[in-house]
């Protein structure tokens, strides 16, 4: 079974929580790295509430709002998702 970690985050994943997360955050989508932070970043709880919901919508995956919280950075958070969407 592969780990997050063994997993490269597809670009069009990361390009879509990039510019979600900036509209949360309200700062440029350019400004924000693959190994931001997200707690660093100004993501709130509500935002993860807002953001699962939107990826859940956008990629067909299930995602409960904690799990964001459970991946530090942008890239690691990337890779679930990445990770879940090769189960689908």
């Amino acid at each position: 079974m592969n780990t997050t970690s063994e997993i490269a985050a597809a670009p069009a994943i990361v390009s879509f929580l990039t510019d979600a997360i900036a509209r949360f955050t309200k700062q440029p989508a350019a400004g924000i790295s693959q190994d931001a932070v997200l707690v660093d970043l100004g993501l709130q709880s509500i935002d993860a509430v807002l953001l699962s919901g939107e990826v859940e919508d956008h990629f067909g995956i299930e995602l409960d709002p904690a799990t964001i919280f459970e991946h530090e950075t942008l890239e690691s958070f990337a890779q679930e998702v990445t990770r879940r969407l090769t189960l689908v």
